[in-house]
């Protein structure tokens, strides 16, 4: 039998997104960013440990860049503190995303 790599089990957690149905509350679809771990199934740890730096450098690289710009978008377009809801959700969705995509992308290339 295939051994899983354990970053698969992660990807339970976009069962979350879910609770927005009940409740209402948009906020829980952030919880989709963890769909992509679904992706690393058939990837090998020691692959995984190596390329997981690389892949974490372009979520920060993400984080700093699109933080800064949804801050100043908020408050030049003068929108109100619920904005920052929204934006947080989409931020904490984009920085999984990216990690996941750089990190099928780096294993394969192999590298």
């Amino acid at each position: 039998m295939k051994k899983r790599s354990s970053l698969w089990y992660l990807g339970f957690l976009s069962l979350l997104s879910l609770l927005s149905i009940g409740t209402g509350n948009m906020g829980y679809l952030g919880f989709l960013g963890f769909l992509p771990y679904f992706a690393i199934y058939r990837f090998g740890d020691e692959r995984i440990e190596q390329n997981i730096g690389k892949a974490a450098r372009n979520a920060f690289l993400f984080s700093i860049f699109f933080a800064s710009a949804e801050l100043v978008y908020i408050r030049l377009m003068g929108l109100g503190d619920s904005a920052f809801v929204t934006a947080f959700v989409w931020l904490f969705t984009g920085i999984i995303t990216v990690c996941i995509s750089s990190l099928v992308f780096y294993e394969a290339l192999g590298k």
